[in-house]
This record gives C-alpha cells, structure tokens and sequence, in this order.
C-alpha cells in the first residue's frame, strides 16, 4: 500500500464511508453487535489491512492535523 501506513480503521477492510473523512462504518463490528461507528484514525482487535489505499486516513490525518477545510 502506497500513502499513509498504519493500522487505522480507515483501512481496514471492514470500514464503509460515514461521515468523511472523520468517522467510519465498521460492519465487522456491527456483525459482532457492536457500535459500527468508530473514528477514522482508531483501531480495534479486528483489524483486517486492505489492499487498496483509502483517502479516509489520509484525509483524516490532514483534518487532524489542521491542513484543511475539513477541520472539527
């Protein structure tokens, strides 16, 4: 995987777009009954890499970061 490494939720291959770039569905967790809403930038026991880059984390990482609009 080219970009940003690490084992953040926003890629894992459980996570689907939520609330961009700062919160993702995980349906690992919402098969297991649990909150299927995690932060971008977090990391459960179920992490799984993919195998594709995601902008999720990078995009994260910038807001997180205060390098854009997308600032909370």
């Amino acid at each position: 995987m080219s970009g940003v490494e690490g084992e953040f939720c926003g890629n894992c291959d459980g996570h689907n777009c939520f609330d961009y770039p700062y919160r993702v569905f995980c349906s690992t967790r919402h098969a297991k009954n649990l909150d299927p809403i995690v932060d971008t930038l977090w990391r459960c026991e179920s992490y799984n890499p993919v195998s594709q880059e995601c902008y999720c984390v990078r995009e994260a990482l910038k807001a997180k970061n205060g390098g854009g609009e997308m600032q909370r």
